[in-house]
């Protein structure tokens, strides 16, 4: 068996090279609208229901120096006529080999444990000489955009390091966390409208706008209300980002708001400011943690599932409201059931309607 799938491979390699599929290659046609799954015990029509395998037939008598064409970011299954034939994320099957191998018909499965939402199944053929002088280059745009948004995050972050060195690392103290007992904390810090804080909370939206766009770009499946167009230029991307930082700010302020108020009607004038700068503080712990793995597994070339990434954030948050309450039972003499009943109209329900829009 596995000497026959070693074959196999082996003749698709050797006639790649023979075919040119090394060479640029155009798009002849889309599978999908012939994709089947099943259900019950029959195979229906596709359409777009949730699933994990997906099942069609070839009839490669008149696809004469095709390849048929499968890719995603997750890895599947390939399966011809119900034979295992490769695990991977991209592949390109020559259809003289196909036919070769097996029939002029063949019947294709392919199964993805993370579901289908991003399997795309394409025919496609060389390009002639005559149309690689018109090939258009790729898109970069995504790229361009990626890199111009680290710049100016960077030269943000930097210019709020040298203006305001003591906030920044207060920010960043991320062992305060965990000191349940510590009362100490600046004056600016506690100043949550200033206009270095506010500089602060547009530095954390443009940061979470940046890894949402980003998540939402690998996971085409997920956060719909950010999917972008193919043909999107960098400029219309930096828009985006500017855009959306801009609504998570007003998201910002109106949690401030709300903390606010919800404090003056339980009388806790002195919990506001403590809350929320602790909120920021588990929010730029969840971000720096996204950025650092993103980094490490890019520089070693590792595919990254940046949506895992962003449940992680939501996890992080979530854990930040529970050491939030213990370290606000030791700042107030209140009993722990209506602290519990504060951080519920305060904390716990908007976490919950947040991880509602952004995971489910």
């Amino acid at each position: 068996m596995v000497i026959k799938q070693f074959f196999f491979t082996v003749i698709f390699i050797l006639f790649s090279f023979q075919c040119g599929i090394g060479k640029a290659l155009q798009t002849e046609g889309d599978i999908r609208p012939q994709w089947k799954v099943y259900e019950g015990n029959k195979l229906t029509d596709f359409s777009r229901q949730p699933t994990k395998s997906i099942h069609f037939s070839l009839d490669l008598a008149h696809a004469k120096c095709r390849y048929l064409q499968i890719e995603s970011r997750a890895v599947f299954y390939l399966f011809i006529n119900t034979t295992f034939i490769a695990r991977n994320r991209a592949l390109y099957l020559s259809v003289d080999s196909l036919k070769q191998k097996y029939s002029a018909v063949i019947f294709v499965s392919i199964y993805q444990p993370e579901g289908i939402g991003n399997l795309e199944t394409t025919w496609v053929s060389p390009l002639a000489n005559n149309q690689l002088l018109s090939l258009k280059r790729p898109s970069q745009a995504f790229s361009n955009f990626i890199l111009v948004a680290s710049l100016i995050l960077t030269i943000f972050f930097t210019a709020l390091f040298r203006t305001n060195p003591q906030l920044t690392l207060d920010y960043l103290d991320f062992p305060k966390l965990f000191f349940f007992r510590d009362r100490e904390e600046s004056q600016i810090t506690l100043r949550i409208t200033s206009s270095v804080n506010l500089l602060f909370y547009l530095f954390c939206s443009l940061l979470t706008s940046l890894a949402l766009i980003t998540a939402s770009h690998y996971s085409q499946d997920r956060l719909s209300f950010l999917r972008r167009s193919a043909s999107s230029t960098t400029g219309e991307d930096i828009a985006q980002w500017i855009f959306l930082a801009f609504a998570i700010l007003g998201l910002l302020m109106a949690k401030l708001a709300f903390g606010v108020l919800l404090a003056l009607l339980y009388n806790w004038r002195e919990v506001a400011g403590f809350q929320f700068f602790n909120f920021i503080r588990v929010l730029i712990l969840s971000l720096s943690l996204i950025a650092v793995v993103s980094i490490f597994c890019f520089s070693l070339n590792i595919n990254v599932p940046y949506f895992n990434l962003l449940e992680l954030g939501c996890l992080l948050l979530a854990m930040g409201v529970g050491l939030l309450y213990f370290k606000l039972l030791t700042r107030t003499s209140f009993r722990s059931f209506h602290l519990f009943s504060y951080l519920c109209a305060s904390e716990i329900f908007p976490l919950m309607i947040l991880i509602k829009v952004l995971l489910f």
